[in-house]
C-alpha cells in the first residue's frame, strides 16, 4: 500500500498536466515499505541503495532523522506518495569540500518513483515543486546539486530548471557534476505554463 500525504504538508501546489504536488516530512516507520521498494528498483540505481534490506533502509532513515544537518521528505501527487527528497547543509557534507559554501546554500537530492504509467513532464514538475518549496524559505539563497555524471536523465532536467554546472567533482561514492540554482534563476515555471 502506498504512503499517503496525511501528515502536515509543508508545501503544496498545482502543476499543469500533472496535478497537485505536495511535500511532507518523512515518517520513517510509516514510509519504510514505500521507500524500500523505491530504493531497490533498478530505476533508482544512482541512489546507491539497490540491494538494501528493510533493516538497512530503516537504519538509513533513522540516521537521517538524527542528523541535525540533513532531513528527508516525501512528495505526493494527488495525495499518493510519488517522490523522495533529501535536503542537507553542504557545510556538513562531502560536497562542501569542493567549493566555497555560502550562507543560504541548501543541498538537495531527489528520487521520483517509477510511474505505473508515464506522465509527460512529471519529473520537471517535481523539480519545480521542490524548488518552490525550498525557495519559500527566505533563508535559502541557492540550491546545490551533485548528480552522478552518468545519470544522463537528470542533467537536462537540472539544466532546464536553472541549475548551472560548475564542473565535475570526486565524491566518496561517485564522480559528480557540481551545480547551483540561485533564487530567481528557475525557468521551469515558464515551461510548465505552456
Amino acid at each position: 500500500m502506498p504512503s499517503l500525504c496525511l501528515p502536515a504538508e509543508l508545501h503544496t501546489g498545482l502543476y499543469p498536466h500533472v496535478g497537485r504536488l505536495s511535500v511532507r516530512p518523512a515518517d520513517p516507520e510509516h514510509d519504510l515499505p514505500t521507500l524500500l521498494t523505491w530504493f531497490n528498483h533498478p530505476h533508482a540505481r544512482f541512489w546507491g541503495m539497490n540491494g538494501y534490506s528493510a533493516s538497512r533502509v530503516a537504519d538509513y532513515l533513522l540516521r537521517l532523522r538524527q542528523n541535525p544537518h540533513a532531513d528527508g521528505f516525501i512528495g505526493c501527487r494527488e495525495g499518493e506518495a510519488l517522490f523522495w527528497v533529501e535536503t542537507y547543509d553542504p557545510r556538513h557534507a562531502p560536497v562542501g569540500a569542493h567549493y566555497p559554501v555560502a550562507p543560504g546554500d541548501c543541498g538537495m537530492h531527489f528520487l521520483v518513483a517509477p510511474p505505473l504509467r508515464p506522465v509527460h513532464g512529471l519529473t520537471r514538475a517535481v523539480m519545480h515543486c521542490i524548488q518552490n518549496w525550498l525557495f519559500s524559505d527566505p533563508a535559502v539563497r541557492r540550491i546545490v546539486v551533485e548528480p552522478d555524471i552518468n545519470n544522463h536523465k537528470i542533467h537536462p532536467i537540472n539544466l532546464d530548471a536553472g541549475f548551472v554546472y560548475q564542473g565535475q567533482i570526486e565524491l566518496p561514492t561517485k564522480r559528480a557534476w557540481l551545480g547551483f540554482c540561485p533564487r530567481g534563476a528557475s525557468v521551469l515555471a515558464e515551461d510548465l505554463r505552456a
